[in-house]
């Protein structure tokens, strides 16, 4: 290397340690002498991506009611930074007034919080502190008009907000509306029991939650953040809306009677499930579940598709079904020889030549021991349906289990939500768990296990003329006015049996409650079929007498079926526990309201002339309805200037009516003679009482006489009858 060339590398390895050394300086000057100043810069231009969630779907009734709905809450932090003492000092009086009146704390916890904020106000650390958490949109925008905040015209505000589900009614059908445990959007539950992904909520989870949105925010002075202008940008998607198929009126109404009777007897668990016949929507589902640690009935539990349960005699239709249908003479007039005991031992060898013993036992000796098969089926006699099935199927058991089979009662109803629904289990000949005992047993609903819904859909494919319809409860899918999906009927099997089976059927469940164990029934206003269930409960050491499932199963009006509802009550501890004094008056409660808000209306339609006659026998009539049912019949009304919804009618001398208002009191029961009973039950109810009636028709006699005082909640009970 010469000289010329050694010094032009000097030169190049001068000029780069230079630069170096120039970079080093700069780092060292930056982190000493600008680093505050470049710190507050940077405090104050901070662009961050934010993601923001679309709002959760709503969950509504089948009258439009909202079950579930998403609520923003703001948690509302302040940073004093720039906040001098002397402003404080002029506005911390005002401002704790005004927060202690938003949040409900003491004056002075909040002064000393507000203090403390300015007091720390060091710009290494978190500037801010949190002065009230969960308000709403209304409150949030009271927040900032208080003393300091409107002076600050905001700024120093740290506002964090966050989504929220709200329910309405509470936990009423909580658990079949369900919730999913995922993040905070459902911190304000009121049932902590529920855990993970269930009901309504999490079957419909991906379809409710909405699809997330970016923005590009910076942060100004004042710890505000304003939205920056991006192709990141993407406007978040709000989630559907479910309309369901359960009836809130109704709803309450049975979690009510259900909760009565739970308590009345003392029992674990039970459920009440309510369908329409024709469709199979389920327009109620209620399930409690005793607590032992809150001492309290809650919906811990969906006992109507998670609870695998042996029917009992609630299995005895199924098992009249096989018979019937295996037999096409088979006589329900036939007299079966029961004997005298109540017991009836059923023998059998195994293949060493032993002989075994099992015995089959009535709670009591069925007319005499000697009844024919429908009366057998109205008693509920075990001993009946265990030797009519050995008689018919012992030689080839498996026909019993192919006919259950072809109604397709054991295959799943895949109606619901993950973790809650139980398969049925009816056990197969080739089954390892069969047994000489299980002919027999599964004649009168034992060694196999169903869920309420299931034998719910069976009876519901009685009544429906032998149609089994599926289950559901969503009617629809909408997003905002949008029709997004509409769920139609669908059925499972369009005939579980020929049409002499099932009008059999249908004659023998009517003939349970007017002749047999459910005799009780009889005294509601219109007609009801259904079948008592009483099963023991089996344990580690096999079946006892302590330990029972009481059920109710069936449909109503009977003569011409609209609605199927099953009642199970599980583990009554309380002194009674069969079928019908303990499930069946949580039915008639649920039916007679059913009957008060809708089949009432339909039943006097039918019967009601064309014309106004009907209004004018009663003491008063609901506006609307004279009105239609005028313009419908042509009838010809006079009015004069009306401003109540209930008027007084009478006829006019032109051969029309006169209507006139009717002034309601408050606390003031009104003379309701005459009206038909959907109106009474209605203005009673609206007026803050209580309503029950007798009878059938329209109100002869009123318990509490009109212009009585009468304190809200107490009750009033109609006589009714049918008009002539």
């Amino acid at each position: 290397m010469n000289f010329s060339d050694a010094w032009r590398v000097l030169l190049v390895y001068l000029a780069m340690l230079a630069f170096g050394v120039a970079i080093v300086g700069r780092i060292v000057y930056i982190q000493t002498v600008e680093r505050e100043q470049l710190l507050e810069q940077a405090r104050k231009v901070d662009i961050k991506i934010d993601t923001v969630q679309g709002a959760r779907g709503n969950i509504f009734s089948a009258n439009g009611t909202m079950l579930a709905s998403t609520v923003s809450l703001y948690d509302i932090g302040f940073d004093f930074m720039g906040v001098k003492r002397d402003t404080l000092n002029k506005y911390i009086g005002p401002l704790t007034d005004s927060l202690a009146k938003l949040t409900h704390k003491p004056k002075i916890e909040i002064e000393k919080l507000l203090l403390k904020g300015y007091r720390t106000n060091d710009p290494h650390k978190n500037r801010c502190v949190y002065l009230v958490k969960g308000l709403k949109i209304d409150e949030y925008q009271r927040l900032k008009t208080f003393p300091l905040f409107k002076k600050n015209k905001g700024n120093g505000l740290n506002i964090t907000k966050r989504m929220v589900r709200e329910h309405p009614y509470g936990l009423l059908a909580m658990r079949t509306v369900g919730l999913v445990e995922k993040s905070d959007l459902y911190n304000r539950s009121k049932s902590s029991l529920m855990k993970g992904v269930v009901g309504l909520e999490g079957q419909y989870d991906s379809c409710l939650r909405g699809e997330i949105g970016y923005q590009l925010m910076r942060r100004v002075s004042g710890g505000n953040r304003i939205q920056v202008p991006s192709s990141i940008n993407k406007e978040p998607k709000n989630g559907c809306d479910i309309y369901t198929s359960i009836d809130v009126e109704l709803q309450d109404v049975a979690e009510e009677a259900l909760l009565r009777c739970l308590k009345e007897n003392e029992a674990e668990k039970g459920c009440v499930i309510m369908m329409d016949v024709e469709t199979g929507f389920v327009e109620v589902m209620a399930n409690l579940e005793y607590n032992y640690n809150t001492k309290q009935y809650e919906e811990r539990w969906n006992v109507a598709l998670g609870q695998s349960m042996e029917p009992g005699s609630t299995f005895k239709a199924i098992t009249m079904t096989a018979l019937m249908e295996n037999d096409p003479n088979f006589n329900i007039k036939r007299v079966i020889d029961l004997g005298s005991s109540g017991t009836w031992v059923y023998e059998w060898r195994s293949k060493n030549g032993r002989a075994h013993h099992y015995h089959v036992r009535d709670s009591h000796v069925v007319k005499g021991g000697k009844p024919t098969v429908e009366e057998a089926f109205w008693e509920s006699s075990n001993i009946a349906f265990s030797k009519l099935v050995v008689e018919y199927f012992e030689k080839d058991p498996q026909k019993f289990i192919d006919q259950i089979y072809k109604t397709k009662i054991n295959e799943p109803l895949r109606v619901a939500w993950k973790g809650e629904e139980s398969n049925p289990k009816i056990k197969s000949t080739d089954s390892k768990m069969w047994s000489y005992t299980s002919l027999p047993s599964m004649a009168m609903g034992y060694e196999l296990t169903v869920t309420p819904m299931v034998i719910l859909t069976y009876y519901n494919a009685i009544a429906n003329n032998g149609r089994m319809m599926k289950p559901q409860f969503v009617k629809e899918i909408r997003r905002g006015n949008e029709v997004v999906q509409t769920f139609e009927p669908i059925v499972i099997n369009e005939r579980i049996a020929s049409e002499r089976t099932i009008k059999t059927l249908q004659g023998l469940l009517r003939g349970v409650v007017e002749n047999g164990t459910a005799k009780a029934l009889n005294k509601c206003p219109f007609p009801i079929a259904g079948k008592t269930g009483t099963a023991q409960i089996s344990g580690k050491g096999g079946y006892n007498k302590k330990n029972y499932t009481a059920s109710f199963v069936g449909y109503f009006p009977a003569d011409e079926p609209k609605y199927s509802c099953a009642v199970i009550v599980i583990n009554p501890m309380g002194g009674k526990y069969y079928g019908a004094s303990v499930s069946a008056p949580v039915l008639k409660d649920v039916a007679e309201k059913v009957y008060a808000t809708r089949l009432g209306v339909e039943d006097i339609a039918k019967t009601a002339k064309a014309n106004a006659d009907k209004y004018t026998k009663a003491s008063m009539a609901y506006y609307d309805d004279v009105t239609d049912l005028c313009e419908m019949t042509g009838v010809r009304m006079v009015d004069g200037e009306l401003g109540s919804q209930w008027v007084k009618v009478s006829p006019s001398t032109n051969g029309g009516v006169t209507i006139e208002n009717v002034e309601i009191e408050d606390e003031i029961v009104p003379d309701m003679k005459g009206m038909n009973v959907t109106d009474a039950v209605y203005l009673i109810e609206t007026m803050g009482w209580k309503a029950g009636f007798s009878g059938r028709g329209v109100v002869e006699e009123q318990s509490v006489k009109a212009g009585t005082r009468l304190e809200k909640g107490k009750a009033i009970v109609l006589k009714l009858k049918v008009e002539s």
